[in-house]
């Protein structure tokens, strides 16, 4: 596996953090949108910039967001102890394709072997929101990734 370093400039120095727990799955609610474009929207909200640690494009590359060991701007009050992926793609209307979803499996499996994460979550069982859409393949990747067959 390969991740992508993006080497971005962040607003502000980020704040550490200990240990995550959790990885919180998104998607990016547009079909296109790079990291440097949702870098710049991130920082046109406010944020120090890209708020996820990692980003996943439909041709299955990985790149890094926010470095693993910094606190994330993907899930209010789940910032601190989870990192977050997103996906390109808005899955409200449109599917995972074979290789973005091999590739979100792969990094999952490496960052739950690293951390000793049990847990996976789509952004929309913690916040109300739709992301990571209807379509988006979540009990799928928790079979793949952690062994489950219907653990939420």
């Amino acid at each position: 596996m390969k991740i992508i370093e993006t080497n971005l400039a962040f607003r502000k120095s980020l704040k550490k953090m200990n240990k995550p727990s959790t990885i919180v799955s998104h998607h990016a609610a547009h079909s296109s949108a790079t990291v440097d474009e949702i870098h710049r929207w991130h920082k046109e909200n406010g944020w120090s910039g890209f708020g996820y640690h990692f980003y996943i494009t439909k041709d299955g590359q990985i790149y890094r967001g926010r470095p693993e060991n910094t606190i994330g701007a993907h899930c209010k009050g789940y910032n601190k102890v989870s990192l977050g992926i997103c996906l390109q793609g808005n899955f409200e209307l449109e599917r995972t394709n074979k290789i973005q979803l091999n590739a979100l499996i792969e990094l999952c499996k490496y960052l739950c072997n690293k951390y000793s994460i049990s847990t996976i979550k789509g952004h929309r069982e913690l916040k109300s929101t739709s992301c990571p859409g209807l379509n988006f393949p979540l009990m799928e990747v928790r079979q793949q990734v952690l062994g489950l067959k219907n653990k939420i």
